[in-house]
């Protein structure tokens, strides 16, 4: 009996942060300008069609952009507001990012209490800035995130998580990690990053209630990442081996590896990741491997296909209560929900009454413009509604 090859996903990712300006360092993109060179390389043909996969067809990457908010300082000069990276992205690069199956997700960096701009916040419930970065990307730029990137996560960013969003992108496990080196604000990297009992493999997991590094039964499901080149490690050709013969073996296998936008890595991302799987995977001719973009990714390895969106109905009981109703699954216990009055959110939490509805008191609703609700299904095709109160 022929042994069934699992096939291997390669998906490269580049986290967006804008343009940094530090002194300490010389090798930055300090403008847009400087940013706008890396990406005439890395979307052009020549550089997208050089290590074609098994199919012929060139490479795609993940942009997960980040929001630039909540902070009190700006140490590196970073492109502080809401939408400065995503806008970038979307406005000037979105032509050529559907053209080759690009797609951007959301990257946060929680703000810490000092509300310094390069530093990290560990504290999950010291701020909710999240809610006000989500409220206003549903709101003003129609977009709710089926791929989440939270690199300081920990078990309460994990339950609030598994709310919403069935994909996280965030194990850093690497027997090669420097667990101890310095990050920009003097902490360890495994008091700020710290995925050191997560699982090694290229494999994704439902983590656990209790231990978000480990596997249980929570409903979404989180991926491997791993850095291409930084000061805490440098991406190794045994990955892809041990990968490939996870396929060998009868399995899938997803490999997620990054670079961020501020440097001039485009090469650095061919020589140690594009060019090795290319040249590995000529030693196994019998394995098939494709380039995909994180949701695609992240649905094959689950055997999802992405399917139609969910809509909603709102109706107002006599006593003047809101159910909210769904007409198919939503990923999570509820939809994101929240009211608008002009540019004023209030983010709430509906009470789930049935399998597909939601109660909102009508006197949260006293005095409020808009019900603005967004939800993924399972597979991450996400819906956004606004109901006129």
């Amino acid at each position: 009996m022929t042994q069934k090859i699992g096939n291997l996903y390669i998906c490269p990712v580049i986290n967006a942060m804008g343009p940094v300006i530090d002194p300490k360092h010389d090798d930055l993109l300090g403008s847009w300008d400087d940013i706008d060179a890396l990406m005439q390389t890395i979307f052009s043909p020549e550089y997208r069609h050089k290590y074609p996969d098994s199919a012929g067809n060139p490479a795609i990457f993940s942009w997960f952009f980040i929001s630039w908010s909540g902070f009190k300082s700006n140490p590196v000069q970073r492109k502080m507001g809401w939408f400065d990276i995503y806008d970038y992205y979307k406005n000037r690069w979105g032509e050529q990012m559907a053209q080759y199956g690009d797609d951007l997700y959301w990257m946060y960096n929680h703000p810490a209490a000092s509300g310094v701009g390069n530093e990290w916040g560990m504290d999950w419930l010291h701020n909710s800035h999240y809610l006000e970065i989500l409220m206003r990307y549903i709101d003003q730029r129609d977009y709710f995130p089926s791929v989440v990137e939270v690199v300081t996560e920990k078990d309460d960013t994990s339950h609030f998580l598994e709310n919403y969003f069935p994909y996280d992108l965030g194990n850093r496990n690497s027997i090669d990690v420097q667990w101890k080196a310095k990050n920009a604000d003097g902490k360890t990297m495994a008091e700020v990053i710290d995925w050191q009992r997560a699982t090694h493999n290229w494999e994704t997991y439902s983590p656990d209630k209790s231990d978000y590094q480990s596997k249980g039964n929570m409903s979404r499901q989180i991926g491997r990442l791993l850095d291409i080149k930084s000061i805490v490690y440098e991406f190794k050709e045994y990955e892809i081996e041990k990968a490939i013969h996870h396929c060998l073996e009868g399995h899938d296998a997803m490999i997620s590896a990054y670079e961020h936008d501020f440097r001039h890595r485009a090469e650095v991302i061919q020589q140690r990741f594009l060019e090795p799987v290319s040249r590995i995977s000529k030693d196994y001719p019998q394995l098939k491997w494709y380039y995909q973009n994180s949701l695609n990714g992240f649905n094959l390895m689950n055997h999802r296909q992405l399917g139609p969106s969910v809509a909603f109905s709102l109706s107002q009981d006599a006593n003047n209560n809101w159910l909210l109703q769904a007409d198919a699954e939503i990923f999570g216990n509820t939809p994101f929900c929240f009211f608008k009055t002009d540019e004023t959110y209030c983010h709430i939490n509906p009470l789930r009454v049935g399998q597909h509805a939601w109660l909102i008191s009508g006197a949260l609703s006293k005095g409020q413009r808009q019900l603005v609700v967004a939800c993924n299904t399972t597979s991450g095709k996400a819906t956004i509604e606004r109901f006129d109160l």
